[in-house]
């Protein structure tokens, strides 16, 4: 599962799980990055309309081996978010439904005590329009919304178009997701998907540039664009598991404050490797 705070805007819940994931970043120009999460998501507390909540925990490691005999960047190398969201959704007419999600979180350091630098109010509202035609369904979504999900915290659209050509494969056109979706059976599905990919945290710790001026305000910077190969293999209707080898294209990692940069590592392009494991509760 991922951050609702960084990705709302997905066509494809897998509501009511439980979920852990591990994602490695290999070589952002000598920064190593480790990502690990856990996650737990009721979607369907009610049916008509649907009301879900949940909450996540992630923790980002970066490794600066590379960079430590010019700099010390140690107060960036553990990264921490907490986050809790609501998700609101209600049929209207004529196959429309609208979405709403508010996901409060905060993202930091951790290095000193919590300020209000730390905390983002992230959100996205959205309308869906349905249509099946002989058993197979497409819906265009069409909405907006504020997080980090392009790195630091703005305003992103929300439009797609997704249709199922038949039982076994659908496509997904639009921003932020553009992907393909295959269900060989039951029990093996995979998918190929652009999608951004993206980290912001804020450190209240004291951090010394290498003019010798102390900057008590700083924040972490990364995104870029992914395109990924996953794969998911269900072992039955409770337990599945998931694989993603992706590419980063275009990736930027940067340390700023008040929208100057400190220091950009030139990070370009990397490999990543993803892996996760998830309980769904209600066997949907």
């Amino acid at each position: 599962m991922v951050s609702y705070g960084q990705k709302m805007f997905t066509t494809t819940h897998a509501g009511d799980v439980m979920a852990l994931e591990y994602s490695s970043y290999l070589n952002l120009n000598d920064v190593q990055l480790d990502t690990k999460s856990v996650t737990i998501d009721f979607t369907s507390v009610l049916d008509k309309p649907t009301i879900g909540f949940g909450m996540s925990y992630t923790n980002n490691s970066l490794d600066f081996v590379a960079y430590d005999r010019f700099h010390d960047y140690s107060a960036f190398e553990e990264l921490h978010s907490i986050e809790l969201f609501a998700r609101y959704k209600k049929a209207l007419r004529n196959n429309w439904d609208v979405n709403v999600t508010v996901a409060p979180y905060v993202s930091s350091t951790f290095n000193e005590a919590i300020s209000s630098d730390d905390f983002i109010l992230s959100y996205a509202g959205s309308f869906t329009k349905t249509w099946d035609k002989d058993g197979l369904k497409s819906s265009l979504k069409i909405g907006a919304g504020y997080g980090s999900l392009f790195g630091k915290p703005n305003f992103y659209p929300l439009l797609s178009y997704s249709k199922h050509v038949n039982d076994k494969l659908r496509y997904e056109i639009g921003m932020p997701v553009t992907g393909v979706f295959y269900k060989l059976n039951e029990q093996n599905s995979f998918d190929f998907k652009a999608e951004p990919e993206s980290i912001y945290a804020n450190n209240t710790s004291d951090f010394s540039m290498t003019n010798n001026e102390v900057v008590y305000n700083s924040e972490l910077e990364f995104k870029a664009l992914k395109l990924g190969l996953g794969y998911q293999f269900r072992f039955d209707d409770n337990w599945s598991t998931h694989f993603n080898m992706g590419y980063l294209l275009a990736s930027e990692l940067t340390l700023s404050e008040n929208d100057n940069t400190i220091y950009d590592f030139d990070s370009k392009e990397s490999l990543s490797l993803n892996i996760g494991i998830s309980f769904n509760i209600n066997k949907k």
